[in-house]
């Protein structure tokens, strides 16, 4: 029976952590089935959903996790994934919303919290700060693929966006992905 557990590691950045994971992942007869793996700031996270196809790998995928976990500084967390239940959410990015602006707290919590309140599925963000060059201020970037159903209004998601990004003071876009 296959059973599906998600590895969460994160750590200073040191050479060789997706090699140790990995090699531990491999050593369990376990299957990489998708992963995302990051610097943020100066440590390195990795997020991976791997396959047991017996109990006998899902017992040494642990065991191997418990191993990991506090070597070279590195925290390591296995947590099962149970069968979802009810109906699937579709996962396909459909658009694609951008923030740019000077840095202050609150962006990204306004910005999912009125994504949330439409029922758009956030499927993907990555965020970042960097110094922008004439002065060096702090400018923020938000990169955010999302899910639209098809009974969100785009036009009201539009001015939604637009009256977000007047009242933060910040640059908003919406693009609508290739392929739809």
């Amino acid at each position: 029976m296959k059973q599906e557990f998600i590895i969460s590691a994160v750590g200073r950045n040191v050479t060789g952590i997706v090699a140790g994971v990995s090699k531990e992942i491999y050593n369990c007869g376990c299957n990489f089935e998708d992963s995302r793996m990051t610097l943020l700031g100066n440590h390195f996270a990795l997020m991976i959903l791997v396959s047991a196809s017996s109990k006998e790998m899902g017992d040494a995928l642990s065991a191997a996790c418990e191993r990991l976990d506090g070597q070279e500084g590195l925290k390591v967390t296995l947590f099962p994934v149970d069968e979802p239940k009810g109906p699937q959410r579709e996962s396909e990015p459909n658009y694609e919303v951008r923030v740019k602006g000077v840095d202050r707290m609150g962006i990204v919590y306004r910005t999912t919290q009125l994504l949330a309140s439409l029922n758009i599925n956030i499927v993907d963000m990555e965020t970042k700060i960097e110094s922008r060059k004439r002065d060096g201020k702090p400018i923020f970037l938000m990169r955010t693929s999302v899910v639209v159903p098809r009974e969100v209004d785009g036009e009201e998601l539009r001015k939604d966006l637009k009256f977000l990004a007047e009242d933060l003071q910040e640059m908003i876009s919406l693009t609508r992905l290739p392929g739809i």
